[in-house]
């Protein structure tokens, strides 16, 4: 079972692909109640299903979207009913839940294992864990990604490795990340199916071998490592003119590859006086987390059955590309990572496992919108994936989107409650027309959020439309008022929340420039106070005033 500390550290984290946490109370505070107790039960056996269907994961109920963690106000009776819904509920039937006194307050924790084959919710369909999010999936469909990945998959097979060839401290420090502190290696090992027993016989997988193998020379796979190349310019010269270096190969078990390829990037990436959030401050090249999270990915999600490529890094003065060897799995749409969307289906379900017991993944799902994300508020240019030659790439530029021609307009747009989207558009689509489609392209938005901020921005005064409909024209009015160009953080959210209605997570992030934890932890202190009112889940979270509002200081920020 999960011990205490790991549950407290789940609790303080971010939803993702292995862990969810919902409140079992409902109402405004200080009128709490308990939510439905059917719904409660339809939850459990979803979200339960979910993590089955995909590599597993935990659910504690009785913890508030802020981490707060309130417990329930069931009779026992009830109670038991609900830990048994993963047993009565589901085909075939899974473990029951647990109850754990957290703080004095009992929660219900569900720990689930990665299923072999499809689990239903009885007479309510398949559903499957994307990130921090469930959707629904065929029978078929999931068992197709099982098979692919338990079965077919090379991280699969059978290795030649003994459990003494394997690091027992990087092993030890998994089942510790994984707060499973009561197993021995052979244990842990089975438990995320790295090896099985046969009879007195442990049988060491390749996913095992390759994560933890002690000494370079016993992973039988010729190109498991990384290679590194570093070009003067922006294309590949030869001959004479030959302007490629490359560093000697980084081999290892997996986790010590992640950690020699992040230093060594970590000395070649520049750091340089550069236009953030509208401001010149010294930062990377690339933002980390997307650079970090392009590499994680290549290694965690290659194919490692085509044992003729490996993973390949190369950086331009302009950009920075990342190749994994193998297509996409059948699940995972190329048009719906070009939009920045979450798709998870693992070709190594084992080694994503692990390495997030690790700590070196966070979440399946999460990194290509995050990665967007942190291209997007940096003001560079979006990420580009494609597939090339049977490679999965990843291109990350480091130039701005826009010139910095005019600083002048770029901080007085900076100061400006709109979202990081649409001042984007202010500086970046300047002196010239364009349409909805320059705009989506521009912020990776749908046809209907851009034409919303379009239109605020059209109503606020900052862009001229000329035209109806599709064939809409919009143009950059640079008429800021004067006043607004000295409002602080504060003011700006204050007056975002008078034109937006609502506030989101980004518009916080916008004004303090915070990450997307301290904006959240924020709105929780705010939500406490009722300074403001949650709404929505997940992305779709929004933050209207609440009896307290306007704010009189920013929580965590100088106050």
């Amino acid at each position: 079972m999960i011990d205490d500390t790991k549950l407290r550290l789940l609790i303080a984290e971010d939803e993702g692909q292995y862990h969810d946490r919902k409140s079992l109370l409902e109402g405004p505070p200080g009128q709490k109640r308990p939510r439905d107790r059917k719904v409660v039960r339809d939850q459990i056996a979803e979200y339960v299903a979910s993590f089955a269907n995909a590599e597993g994961g935990v659910l504690i109920c009785g913890v508030e979207n802020d981490g707060t963690i309130t417990g329930h106000r069931y009779p026992s009776d009830q109670v038991d009913t609900m830990l048994q819904v993963p047993a009565t509920r589901l085909v075939p039937p899974q473990p029951a839940g647990r109850r754990v006194v957290l703080d004095g307050v009992e929660v219900l924790v569900f720990e689930v294992e990665m299923s072999a084959v499809a689990v239903q919710v009885s007479s309510d369909g398949y559903p499957y864990r994307i990130g921090d999010t469930t959707t629904q999936w065929s029978e078929a469909k999931i068992n197709a990604t099982k098979e692919r990945g338990l079965i077919e998959s090379a991280e699969a097979r059978i290795a030649t490795v003994t459990l003494a060839q394997l690091d027992a401290a990087l092993i030890a420090r998994a089942i510790e990340g994984a707060g499973l502190s009561e197993l021995a290696a052979a244990d842990y090992l089975v438990r995320r199916r790295l090896a099985d027993r046969r009879g007195d016989v442990l049988v060491i997988r390749q996913a095992a071998e390759l994560l933890f193998a002690r000494a370079d020379h016993v992973i039988e796979h010729p190109n498991a490592g990384v290679r590194v190349f570093r070009v003067s310019g922006t294309e590949r010269l030869t001959g004479a003119r030959h302007n490629v270096q490359e560093f000697p190969r980084i081999e290892g078990n997996l986790p010590s590859v992640l950690e020699q390829v992040r230093a060594l990037l970590g000395t070649l990436i520049h750091r340089s006086a550069r236009l953030h959030d509208l401001f010149f401050k010294e930062m990377p090249e690339y933002p980390t987390f997307a650079w970090q999270e392009a590499v994680v990915n290549a290694v965690a999600h290659r194919d490692y059955a085509i044992q003729g490529q490996t993973v390949e890094i190369w950086l331009y003065s302009d950009r920075l590309v990342v190749l994994s060897p193998g297509a996409l799995s059948p699940e995972v749409a190329i048009e719906a990572l070009r939009e920045g969307q979450s798709a998870h289906a693992s070709r190594n379900p084992r080694i994503a496992r692990v390495l997030a017991d690790l700590g070196v993944m966070r979440d399946q799902g999460e990194g290509i919108p995050r990665m967007f994300d942190e291209m997007q508020t940096s003001f560079l240019r979006l990420p580009e994936v494609d597939l090339v030659g049977g490679r999965f790439s990843v291109v990350l530029h480091n130039e701005p989107i826009f010139g910095t021609h005019d600083p002048a307009w770029s901080t007085a747009v900076r100061a400006l409650p709109l979202t990081v989207s649409q001042k984007r558009a202010l500086v970046g689509l300047t002196d010239r027309e364009f349409a909805n489609a320059d705009y989506r392209s521009l912020n990776a938005l749908d046809r209907d959020s851009a034409y919303a901020e379009l239109a605020e921005l059209v109503a606020l005064g900052h862009l001229v439309a000329q035209g109806a409909g599709a064939g809409t024209r919009y143009r950059v009015q640079r008429s800021v008022p004067a006043a607004a160009v000295d409002q602080g953080p504060l003011a700006l959210l204050i007056d975002r929340m008078a034109t937006a209605g609502a506030l989101r997570n980004a518009d916080y992030r916008a004004a303090v420039g915070v990450d997307e934890r301290a904006a959240r932890l924020a709105f929780a202190a705010w939500a406490r106070a009722g300074v403001v009112i949650r709404s929505g889940e997940k992305r779709g979270t929004r933050y209207a005033p609440g009896p307290q509002w306007p704010p009189a200081d920013l929580p965590g920020y100088g106050s």
